[in-house]
């Protein structure tokens, strides 16, 4: 019987590159590292299921990963000011009152997506 998810695979084809971006851009913490397999277990402060890095050079440029994480934030505008600042880039923003989220959709440097949420009270107006 399924129990849980426990970690996302994120395949890339610049590991080096990726694991620093992850890490120094996201902050996302290396809980195991390979650098000979390029391979990389990340983990969030916050616990959680772990985001395997795996480089794969066969990998075509400009193929992104069609599993797109979904990661919890506590302070939504706090966050995507904090990653603005460190240069990642936030393809946009939906705020959805009626379901009672808000969500940022970014992209890794290979064009991998990942949304950043947080749950408000249904009926909440967006922010100004």
């Amino acid at each position: 019987m399924l129990q849980r998810i426990d970690m996302v695979a994120m395949y890339v084809r610049d590991w080096p590159s990726a694991f620093v971006w992850y890490r120094d851009k996201l902050g996302f913490v290396a809980a195991y590292v390979e650098d000979d397999h390029r391979f990389a277990v990340l983990a969030l402060s916050g616990g959680g299921p772990v985001l395997h890095l795996v480089g794969d050079t066969s990998r075509e440029p400009g193929h992104r990963n069609r599993c797109v994480p979904n990661i919890a934030v506590d302070d939504f505008d706090a966050t995507l000011a904090d990653l603005a600042a460190r240069g990642v880039a936030i393809l946009d923003v939906v705020d959805d009152p009626d379901d009672g989220y808000r969500l940022a959709r970014l992209v890794d440097l290979e064009g991998n997506e990942l949304n950043l949420y947080t749950t408000v009270p249904r009926g909440t107006p967006p922010p100004p």
